[in-house]
């Protein structure tokens, strides 16, 4: 687990705000780097249990060419990448990532991100060139904050650590803050809570050239070297080939995330879970090594039979466990650990943390754990549901095949009719589904304050049709949600000591699953249906071929550790002599009558009274 930062200055004297920006990220480990020469600083935290498979600490240097880098990484397929660069067998298992990071640099300068696959957010400082570069991996997997303040540019895998450096402000940006809380689409892959503060969006580099000196300032470009939307179709190739081909990356995906550890998984009978819980456990054991620990947010029986509507969650994490001969912990969601989250994170807002996934860091952390593979991701690529095939159908003069499709499915004329709806309005069906079930009206619901409502401006909500299958994931992959995530989840991974890593979210089976025929993903009733056909005999049946992705026990233990914590976030709110600072964005009458025991709803009011709180600072 690593953590990078870096400055680019307009005065040398002010060099001494790495330090600051380093001690911000303590909780990536206790090894700590750094380099500046001149106005230009690159600093590294990292934990070197976790270093594996050539991870290494950074910033790496070559004195002769003026190069440093300064890098979070982990790299796929090292092999190709050094048979590429020209480095000899015998040298490749001693290279860093930020080794290889540099020579791919210095061999293909700004292109270099194309030639690279893994997981990476890093820096590369050319003093001949007097450029700066900086690039985050595809997927957005690590990391990548920066801000522009009135001293030049600041850079670093947390938001913390960017406000650490002197002179950059930390006033909330208010739009974001309105969006937050209104519910209306707040994530993005460029903007933060936080006015000054922004993030370099996943498929996308930013480079400075020259020297940032006042009058003469450098130019800056960002600019993307990934798009989904431009990735080859698949050659023509029968079910079978393509469940072959498929099952094959996935592997290759898990085996390159493997390195480093102990390792990990994270288990909720899922299909995108479970399939990474059973390749693990099979190339462990072909390693000569014992399956991973799981780890589920399902809270533990202890003897008790489960809830009729719970049994079938836990009767699929069981058939997994049975199968692979793996150990399972369940982690149960407490009222302290939600005190814990909001405690923690009232400094930084907006850090998107599951509640039950805190649960499950903190058991992991318990368990010497330190990477944890969790199958985040699927649901953009392999195991796509493929959403927006019928409207493709429809569109595109296909009518027998839309017929046919429809047929197969349990409800083809509600299949029509949505079809339909959604053509006419991408959200009329929700809107639709919303009123027959009588739920309260949205403005009553979200808890901003209405003075701030009045003169708050939220940022413009992206509504998109769903027409085409390689269209929405396109879509969905650059919408900000996964990112937003995957942000959060490292931000809070780190202050266990855990490292998250994506199996789905490997290059090559992303690139594999947008280049697919749309057909592959969708079969009458079946969604999902490559995924399912190529783990048919891998995974036990009844997970393969589970159509419901509902999970109540997950759910409703949430809600209960959550309306277990309201009596005491009601009297920490109430005992202060003044409210906190940001309660002028929040309606906290309104707040402090939902967390009343008696008149908690969480099942309607769970999103936005935690989204108050998480912006509260206590």
């Amino acid at each position: 687990m690593n953590a990078l930062c870096g400055f680019h200055l307009h005065d040398a004297r002010a060099t001494h705000g790495l330090a600051a920006m380093l001690a911000a990220l303590s909780d990536y480990g206790k090894t700590c780097a750094q380099w500046t020469e001149g106005a230009v600083g690159l600093g590294c935290r990292s934990a070197a249990a976790t270093n594996g498979g050539g991870a290494g600490r950074s910033p790496c240097l070559d004195r002769d060419a003026g190069i440093a880098v300064t890098a979070d990484a982990r790299l796929d397929d090292r092999d190709t990448l050094c048979s590429a660069l020209g480095v000899p067998h015998a040298e490749r298992s001693a290279l860093t990532e930020g080794s290889l990071i540099l020579r791919a640099w210095s061999r293909w300068g700004r292109e270099c991100p194309n030639h690279l696959l893994g997981d990476y957010a890093f820096a590369v400082w050319d003093a001949r060139k007097r450029t700066l570069f900086c690039a985050r991996d595809h997927a957005g997997a690590r990391p990548f904050y920066y801000a522009f303040p009135p001293s030049g540019f600041v850079f670093a895998s947390a938001v913390e650590a960017v406000l650490a450096m002197p002179g950059v402000s930390g006033a909330l940006d208010e739009a974001t803050v309105a969006s937050f809380l209104t519910g209306s689409g707040w994530n993005t892959t460029t903007r933060t809570f936080f006015k000054e503060v922004r993030k370099l969006p996943p498929g996308h580099t930013l480079t400075i050239e020259g020297d940032p000196f006042p009058g003469d300032g450098p130019r800056t470009r960002i600019e993307r070297y990934w798009r989904p939307e431009r990735t080859p179709a698949a050659r023509p190739a029968s079910d079978d080939a393509h469940a072959e081909e498929l099952l094959d990356l996935y592997a290759r995906a898990v085996k390159d995330r493997l390195c480093g550890g102990p390792v990990g998984v994270h288990l909720s009978g899922g299909l995108d879970s479970s399939s990474i819980a059973v390749l693990t456990a099979r190339e462990l054991r072909r390693r000569g090594r014992p399956p991973p620990p799981a780890f589920s947010w399902l809270p533990a029986l202890d003897g008790e039979t489960p809830a009729p509507a719970h049994a079938k969650e836990y009767a699929l994490i069981d058939a997994v466990c049975a199968q692979e001969d793996l150990q399972v912990s369940h982690c149960a969601l407490t009222p302290g650990d939600v005190l814990a989250v909001l405690r923690r994170d009232g400094a930084f807002p907006g850090v998107y943390v599951q509640m039950n996934e805190e649960a499950v860091q903190r058991c992991a952390a318990e368990s010497g754990v330190r990477v944890l593979l969790s199958g985040w991701g699927g649901d953009e690529g392999v195991s796509f549901n493929g959403r927006g095939l019928h409207e493709q159908l429809l569109l595109g003069g296909r009518w027998l095949r839309l017929a046919a499709e429809c047929r197969a499915g349990p409800h083809p004329f509600r299949t029509l009719a949505q079809v339909a709806l959604s053509l006419a309005h991408p959200r009329l069906p929700i809107h639709l589904h919303r009123r027959l079930r009588g739920k309260e009206p949205r403005r009553r619901r979200w808890l901003i304050d209405p003075a701030f409502a009045r003169r708050a401006k939220p940022l413009p909500v992206e509504v998109f049709r769903s027409i085409g299958v390689r269209r929405t994931q396109t879509r969905l992959l650059r919408s900000g949600l996964l990112s937003q995530r995957i942000e959060g989840w490292a931000a809070s991974g780190a202050r266990h000591g855990l490292e998250y890593r994506y199996p789905l979210l490997d290059r090559r089976l992303l690139e594999f699953a947008l280049g697919l025929p749309p057909e592959q993903f969708r079969r009458g009733r079946w969604s999902r249906w490559l995924m399912r056909h190529a783990l048919d005999g891998v995974l036990p049946p009844e997970i393969c071929w589970n159509p419901d992705k509902t999970d109540p026990a997950r759910i409703e233990p949430l809600f209960d550790a959550f309306a277990g914590a309201a009596p005491a976030l009601r009297r920490i709110l109430t005992a202060r002599a003044e409210p906190p600072s940001r309660a002028r964005y929040v309606h906290l009458p309104r707040l402090l009558e939902r967390l009343d025991t008696d008149r908690f709803r969480p099942d309607r009011w769970f999103m936005p009274t935690w989204k108050a709180l998480q912006l509260l600072d206590f």
